[in-house]
């Protein structure tokens, strides 16, 4: 599976790691001026404008029926129309890196969910280990709604997004090869912002405030890095590693989000949520270690 070039798939890694981390923070700047479906929903279109051009011209194929390209049109309405959208709309009620943290159990998911997918890896002892150490971290991120200091409905929907994105995610490992990583990345965002952009409308709203230059830059972040950039390099590492493995992004990425939102936005960073994160990193240590030894094995 492991075909790509080392340097290309280390640089698209560690671009996953960092931006992914960095969206968290220019989300919730953004929503101090968008509705927060109109503002994922305009982030993914401009995206896509940006993108198509891009992909016409090295001459990517987005020509075929319809039939074509429903899978990676559904792609987009989990990732991006649930998953993105959802996150976006927790974050109006929960600290940005919070919020991160609650998505650092999606390799646990991924792992769990794997072996449900004929073709992929059935789980060991440690794999089981891990997947009750990451849903133990979990409940340790959740527990603070008992004291009133989280709400624990927004909680619980970003806990979903998780479980819809690791699914996600083992299907695109099996209908992602039928496409180039640029047009599965545009025809995606372009099903996925549709979506966004159509609840917004349904709700009457597009902005909740004045508009800020923060938020304007929020949207070009998450625009141009956020998506363009962040979707290419997950899309080329799915087609070459397994999807645990691109998943392990989540040791990174809330590490810099949690750091970017107590920095830069004052957010709290409690004992709670130092101690449910090392035990879901743990689990997610155990089900990377024995995917690790499974691909040595064979």
């Amino acid at each position: 599976m492991e075909k790509g070039k080392p340097l290309g798939l280390a640089v698209a890694y560690a671009a996953l790691c960092v931006i992914w981390g960095s969206t968290y923070l220019a989300i919730k700047v953004g929503l101090g001026s968008f509705d927060p479906f109109f503002y994922a929903g305009l982030r993914y279109l401009l995206a896509v404008s940006l993108l198509l051009p891009v992909a016409l011209a090295r001459g990517v194929s987005l020509a075929g029926p319809l039939s074509r390209w429903w899978p990676a049109a559904l792609v987009g309405v989990l990732f991006i129309g649930y998953c993105n959208g959802l996150v976006f709309w927790a974050e109006t009620r929960l600290d940005s890196g919070y919020t991160a943290l609650l998505i650092t159990a999606t390799p646990v998911w991924t792992a769990l969910l794997q072996p449900l997918v004929p073709g992929e890896r059935h789980l060991g002892l440690r794999g089981w280990l891990g997947i009750v150490a990451g849903f133990a971290g979990s409940a340790l991120l959740l527990s603070p709604w008992r004291a009133g200091q989280v709400e624990l409905v927004p909680a619980l929907v970003v806990e979903s997004t998780v479980v819809v994105w690791a699914a996600t995610s083992l299907w695109v490992r099996r209908v992602g090869a039928a496409y180039h990583p640029l047009a599965l990345t545009v025809v995606q965002m372009a099903a996925g912002g549709a979506v966004l952009l159509s609840i917004a409308a349904l709700r009457g709203k597009a902005l909740v405030g004045p508009l800020s230059w923060r938020a304007v830059a929020g949207l070009a972040f998450l625009v141009v890095f956020g998506s363009c950039v962040a979707f290419g390099a997950y899309f080329y590492l799915l087609q070459h590693w397994d999807a645990a493995k691109v998943s392990s992004s989540g040791f990174v990425n809330p590490v810099v989000a949690v750091l970017l939102g107590w920095l830069l936005l004052g957010e709290r960073v409690t004992f709670l949520m130092v101690a449910g994160t090392a035990t879901v990193l743990v689990g997610v240590a155990l089900v990377l270690h024995e995917a690790r030894s499974a691909r040595q094995v064979a």
